[in-house]
């Protein structure tokens, strides 16, 4: 096997073919079925494959031998990690090229197992919602980005548990890229119906809010909400399902200036989760 030095003097295997198997593999976890069939998903850029490390996640490591000056002493430090020993791998550029799902590629992918806070299923979604944490629920969020998004900002409001129903993949390499790390961070429970949450909802002593624009709605800023409170965030285009709708006790507006169209749901989910980010237990 060809052999791919650094400066440092580390050295790695070096992979030259498009068609070597654990290219092959890799480049596969772009599909869905295959990031489901083997738990594994795409960690794609410094920032996401030092979290991977951080959080013992990387099953394989591949660096672009051509951008390999380029990575931060940081990622070539993590390169040496007893963690990722036996794990890394130089790729040629075109090798590099079949894994990568970047324009302009920084030259680091590794594959990451399914993070311990991921289920599917009625039962992890029920046990974020009796957990007692902040938990929000995404209904048939269909943008990875917007998915994405949406994890990044549950976590950076304090957020620990997000259950996603009928919603694109939070593990697709949009939606990760989207998340900067958010996936390793928060519980996430993934669901294809509202009725998987339909118990859950009822016996969890906690009131689901749909971020909704109805007249009755409350208005966010003015009018209170409580701190278990779990919001809502509808699709893109045609906001709560009937299903959801029907599980939620309340449901809150943003208040806007008139004749202006309604924020997008990454955008609403920002203002949401900021105004149950500041309210305590006492509330």
């Amino acid at each position: 096997m060809d052999v791919f030095k650094l400066k440092n003097g580390a050295s790695f295997p070096y992979l030259l073919s498009r068609s070597n198997a654990e290219v092959v593999a890799c480049s596969g976890l772009k599909e869905k079925k295959f990031r489901d069939g083997s738990g594994l998903f795409l960690c794609e850029g410094e920032k996401l494959f030092s979290e991977a490390v951080e959080h013992g996640a990387p099953e394989k490591i591949f660096f672009c031998a051509e951008l390999a000056e380029r990575l931060s002493p940081r990622t070539v430090e993590l390169f040496s990690d007893p963690r990722a020993a036996g794990r890394v791998y130089a790729l040629s550029t075109p090798a590099f090229e079949k894994i990568s799902t970047e324009k302009a590629p920084q030259g680091i992918v590794c594959s990451a197992r399914f993070p311990s806070g991921f289920g599917k299923g009625a039962e992890a979604a029920a046990r974020l919602l009796h957990s007692g944490e902040r938990t929000v629920v995404l209904d048939e969020v269909r943008d990875p980005g917007n998915v994405g998004t949406v994890l990044r900002t549950a976590a950076a409001f304090g957020f620990r548990g997000a259950i996603l129903v009928s919603c694109a993949d939070p593990f697709g390499p949009r939606a990760t890229r989207a998340s900067m790390g958010a996936v390793f961070k928060l519980g996430i429970a993934a669901v294809d119906t509202a009725g998987e949450i339909r118990d859950a909802a009822a016996t969890c002593g906690r009131r689901l809010v749909a971020a909704d624009l109805k007249d009755d709605s409350l208005t966010l800023g003015a009018d209170p909400i409580l701190r278990d409170d779990v919001p809502v965030i509808g699709n893109e285009g045609h906001g709560i399902s009937g299903d959801m709708r029907a599980l939620c006790g309340a449901s809150v507006r943003i208040p806007m200036a008139e004749n202006t169209e309604s924020l997008n749901a990454a955008a609403a989910a920002a203002v949401l989760l900021w105004e149950y980010s500041k309210v305590s237990k006492e509330q």
